[in-house]
């Protein structure tokens, strides 16, 4: 058997094994991995451009439909003029070198390959409810390929395709570079998957396949690597709108420079503040004041979700006094440091249990919610100025400032945290009880702190010291000292 028929043999048998991964690079492999590893339902990517998502996706699709006789796929794109000129051209070139009694066909007017074996990929466009189509029957896996311009998202994600994966335990791929439009549906995506620590992030610069070159004359295309449309399609950054933001200052620059470990100095006064939730999550910070340096430093957080079976108050108070511990210490005496302040959102109930619980060990009053808005606006000035330090391990406050954004840009409801990911600013809402309550004219060092002895005068109590004869005749006999001659 020559060369060629014995390649030509060991590729049909990797298609009739459904083994498709040898057709992608190493960036996509990576990709592949992810998804063959993931245990999650929805699996949110968020990829540069000509990162070769929608071949990956694509082959995907087809190896569920070999491997599996009888399996539905249902891939989603924007519109359907981008089904035709995207999907399709990907489908037909994976599967030029298919054997032929295994090779899907297309039926233009299903808008479906039908497989040999029962197998389908149906595909649909989100504009004009064409996406309504999908809804029904079972899939074992859904995709939505650049979701991050796809029409009612949330609609088709939530009533149309994860409704169709519950029995087959399918899954669910959302794709795409980050959205353009400030409050894109695709956002909740992204902050609910961040919030769980399972978004895949990958630049532009992944694929192997792109040269130097080529992603210069990317950044070119988009206007420098500067422009939001560069930071945004190769560097898969979120670009915030200034009116939806809630923080539109903590930019990736700033995060570099804020978030960051801080050594105690010797003298500091500690806080704890917490936004009570219920529904939505409890969240406390555990800081202190550096009135020396004028900063505030976010030691740490805790974070706790009341709808878990396994949280209640006696654990709330264990694990805030836990925190307590390993924070607040004099780093001078190692004795610990009983918080200056703790505050709270008005819940006199909560808090008055609290302290009863806690032996009153826990005391927490009132937090000032007089004016959010200008307290925020102070959160935004001292950022800036970098008169907030958070040390990395806060990562919930962290994805908040990052992500919140107001529920509207109009001023009746601009008051309203937007929920997304399932959070609701609730650690942000922490911090602004934090900053509104920090005491930033009480100075914690001593008086003469740091001051040379030799230039302090120290007043005698008794009055001036009056020299008496006495002793000096008596000092006179211990020395032996005689008068001279």
């Amino acid at each position: 058997m020559s060369a060629s028929n014995k390649k030509i043999e060991v590729l049909n048998e990797l298609w009739r094994r459904g083994h498709l991964s040898w057709k992608l690079h190493e960036g996509q492999k990576d990709l592949y991995n992810l998804y063959t590893n993931s245990k999650n339902k929805i699996n949110v990517w968020l990829l540069g451009r000509r990162s070769g998502k929608s071949f990956c996706l694509s082959i995907l699709a087809i190896e569920q439909c070999l491997k599996h006789p009888n399996s539905i796929v249902k891939i989603v794109a924007p519109t359907k003029i981008q089904v035709e000129q995207n999907i399709r051209p990907l489908i037909k070139k994976i599967i030029e070198d298919c054997p032929p009694d295994i090779k899907p066909k297309y039926v233009a007017k299903d808008y479906i390959y039908y497989f040999p074996n029962g197998s389908e990929i149906q595909l649909a466009g989100t504009d004009g409810g064409h996406a309504e189509r999908l809804r029904g029957a079972d899939s074992h896996l859904a995709i939505v390929d650049e979701a991050g311009t796809c029409q009612e998202l949330k609609n088709v994600v939530n009533n149309i395709l994860l409704p169709t994966t519950m029995l087959t335990k399918g899954k669910v791929i959302l794709a795409s570079t980050p959205p353009s439009i400030a409050d894109h549906e695709f956002l909740e995506f992204i902050d609910r998957s961040e919030a769980s620590g399972n978004l895949v992030k990958k630049p532009s610069s992944c694929n192997p396949m792109l040269t130097e070159e080529d992603l210069k004359q990317l950044a070119e295309d988009l206007g420098g690597e500067q422009s939001d449309a560069y930071r945004r399609e190769v560097l898969c950054e979120i670009i915030k709108d200034p009116k939806l933001s809630v923080i539109p200052e903590f930019t990736p620059e700033l995060e570099v420079q804020v978030i960051k470990e801080n050594i105690k100095p010797p003298f500091f006064d500690c806080y704890v503040s917490m936004d009570l939730g219920f529904r939505d999550m409890t969240a406390l910070l555990f800081a202190y004041f550096d009135f020396k340096n004028d900063r505030v430093i976010i030691e740490d957080e805790l974070i706790l979700n009341f709808q878990d079976q396994d949280v209640n108050l006696p654990v709330l108070i264990k694990k805030t006094q836990e925190k307590e511990t390993m924070h607040f210490l004099d780093i001078k005496t190692a004795e610990q440091k009983k918080p200056y302040l703790r505050v709270s959102d008005l819940n006199p109930i909560v808090t008055q249990e609290i302290g009863r619980a806690s032996h009153y060990d826990l005391v927490f009053t009132n937090a000032n919610k007089q004016d959010k808005e200008a307290t925020i606006n102070k959160i935004r000035m001292m950022l800036s100025n970098h008169k907030i330090y958070i040390n990395p391990r806060c990562t919930t406050l962290i994805r908040q400032l990052r992500n919140t954004r107001w529920a509207s840009n109009t001023s009746n409801t601009k008051k309203i945290f937007s929920r997304s990911g399932g959070e609701h600013g609730d650690a942000l809402d922490a911090l602004i009880y934090l900053i509104s309550s920090i005491n930033y004219t009480k100075n914690p060092y001593p008086a003469f702190y740091n001051m040379d002895t030799r230039d302090l005068f120290i007043k005698n109590p008794n009055g001036p010291i009056q020299n008496n004869n006495n002793y000096i005749e008596t000092y006179k006999k211990i020395f032996n000292i005689k008068p001279k001659e």
